[in-house]
């Protein structure tokens, strides 16, 4: 079952910036919907909350006569962005975008972005995009940024604190035109650090990237997808590793085509890998979760938990969270025929509630990414479309996912 709690979401799509400024009550401060941009092609990749209260927001923006540009913007608890926000962020006038966003120290010690920039290929001809990271003060202002890149495509897709210092990322390179998946090391002041992980793709595939990474404290867990060279299909991969980069993994297989999406804590040894995969009956996506089990460096065989699906719908999960005891919410993108909408589903004891909630009635939403709030509810980011267009969406609801 369905349970659509804004039958109007995009009605005054044409005046939402005004209502992005415009102050709202404190009671109010409990859930809102805030749309950021100048109304071309614009979206929200991640969003984290904030020892302030409020929220940061890393995404693409793309401004009138200067192209897409990588965009952070700070909001306060009511989702209005904060003096000084949205800043634009690229080099060289090149186009930009935002992946990923890091906070230190919850914000209060600045932010690290990490994103793409666009370029002509080798030779002149096409584009190729290349690793953008900017480190910036709590208000925004540039510390460093540095280009990362080879002669193709070089992407972060995720990343996190190191577990003693700097930084570690996950994404792809592309070797030869096939995607390889990459771990990426920073330390504080931007310089690359030298990695022992040598782990290009598993045995017989061709491409794979590592879509999520996760500081357990201990150690790292990296989530991955790769392509089978033997047997159609892709399948999910998890690595984990520590600061000495010698990873152990274990392929998550399946009988359809997978992909790893996010990975979070359960328990003190277990955590949830979350994915996708298309069902062969119906040619349908689907959501999976797996439980997975670690020893030191050593995963456990993995075990499936649920499969989540809708009859004529597509469902596309982006991000999990936890939300209590055997309890998560994620966040995605559903499909139909006519349109797409963000929506939001809840497990309980490790179950998936019958009762899926949809954000969105006219135009194509896409949601990417959720956090838990101070207050016990959530905060998903994601892009809200109208036609050729479309602008950063910021919801904020309940811990039920009510407005």
């Amino acid at each position: 079952m369905i349970m659509n709690r804004i039958p109007v979401l995009i009605i005054l799509f044409l005046l939402v910036s005004v209502s992005c400024e415009k102050e709202i009550s404190e009671r109010q401060a409990d859930s809102f919907i805030k749309y950021f941009g100048e109304y071309l092609l614009d979206e929200g990749r991640d969003v984290e909350q904030l020892e302030t209260g409020g929220y940061a927001i890393c995404g693409t923006a793309t401004l009138p006569d200067s192209g897409s540009r990588m965009v952070m913007i700070i909001t306060d608890e009511y989702g209005n962005p904060m003096p000084g926000f949205p800043r634009y962020y690229t080099t060289e006038g090149k186009s930009a975008g935002g992946t990923t966003i890091v906070p230190k120290k919850g914000g209060l010690g600045g932010f690290l972005l990490c994103g793409f920039i666009e370029q002509p290929g080798p030779g002149g001809t096409g584009t190729q995009k290349d690793i953008f990271i900017v480190k910036t003060s709590s208000t925004g202002d540039v510390h460093w940024k540095r280009v990362y890149g080879s002669s193709e495509d070089d992407v972060i897709l995720h990343a996190t604190d190191g577990l003693s210092s700097g930084y570690m990322m996950a994404g792809y390179q592309e070797i030869g035109g096939e995607k390889d998946i990459m771990i990426m090391g920073l330390e504080e002041d931007g310089d690359s650090i030298p990695l022992g992980l040598n782990y290009n793709k598993p045995l017989n595939s061709e491409d794979a990237i590592a879509s999520y990474i996760l500081n357990t404290g201990e150690s790292y867990l990296a989530v991955c997808t790769y392509d089978k060279i033997v047997g159609e299909g892709t399948d999910i991969l998890v690595l984990n590793f520590d600061d000495e980069l010698s990873p152990n993994d274990k392929v998550i297989r399946g009988n359809f085509d997978e992909y790893g999406k996010c990975i979070v804590r359960d328990t003190a040894d277990r955590y949830i890998v979350l994915g996708n995969f298309i069902k062969e009956q119906t040619g349908k996506s689907e959501i999976l979760l797996y439980f997975i089990e670690t020893d030191g460096l050593l995963i456990k065989t993995p075990d499936l938990m649920t499969t989540i699906s809708e009859i004529d719908s597509d469902l596309y999960a982006e991000r999990l969270i936890k939300t209590g005891a055997g309890s998560f919410a994620i966040v995605g993108t559903r499909e139909t025929d006519e349109s797409s909408d963000i929506f939001l589903q809840f497990l309980y004891a490790y179950q998936a509630e019958p009762d899926r909630v949809i954000f969105g009635s006219s135009g194509d939403q896409s949601g990417f990414d959720i956090d838990r709030t101070v207050d016990g509810g959530l905060i998903i980011t994601g892009s809200n479309r109208y036609g050729e267009n479309s602008m950063i969406t910021l919801i904020k609801t309940d811990g039920s996912g009510n407005l």
